[in-house]
């Protein structure tokens, strides 16, 4: 099912592009679990995730993320870090509640895929109760995104 994405960034078929991303954003939950998404680049695979439309928990599509690091540092034969460098730059950590948050903070210290800059912007916000340190869009909810208190501190239209 993800071939099709990979080819059509590749041969620039930006019609074709469009019908993949809608159908990943339609069934996120189902595609992230299949072996075309452990498949995709990290260019292919970044330019899904900046995507609002996804259909999945931002929790769920960092443990997706992190199983597609290291199938793909298995096959190219480079470090974790190095193959999710470029994706991991998509995952909207500011959107975790705290305990996951520090959940997720301690996975990392296995592999070390997200960048402890990340995390400690993600960690910021929550303190602060404010985006701060952050693009912008990384504090927007995504389609599939489930609702969490903290929320409500992000929208900077909410003052």
């Amino acid at each position: 099912v993800c071939v099709v994405p990979q080819a059509a960034v590749t041969y620039g078929l930006a019609d074709l592009q469009q019908h993949c991303l809608a159908f990943i954003e339609g069934c996120t939950a189902e595609v992230v679990q299949t072996r075309g998404f452990h498949e995709l680049s990290d260019t292919v695979l970044a330019q899904v995730l900046s995507s609002d439309r996804l259909a999945v928990d931002e929790l769920d599509l960092v443990q997706a993320v992190r199983e597609w690091a290291h199938v793909s540092s298995a096959v190219l034969e480079r470090p974790v870090p190095e193959v999710a460098a470029l994706p991991v730059q998509e995952l909207r950590l500011p959107l975790l509640a705290p305990a996951e948050l520090a959940k997720l903070e301690s996975h990392n210290q296995r592999d070390l895929l997200i960048p402890v800059e990340n995390i400690a912007a993600a960690w910021r916000s929550h303190v602060l109760k404010k985006v701060s340190g952050v693009p912008s869009h990384l504090y927007r909810p995504r389609c599939g995104t489930k609702p969490r208190e903290h929320h409500r501190h992000l929208d900077p239209h909410t003052k």
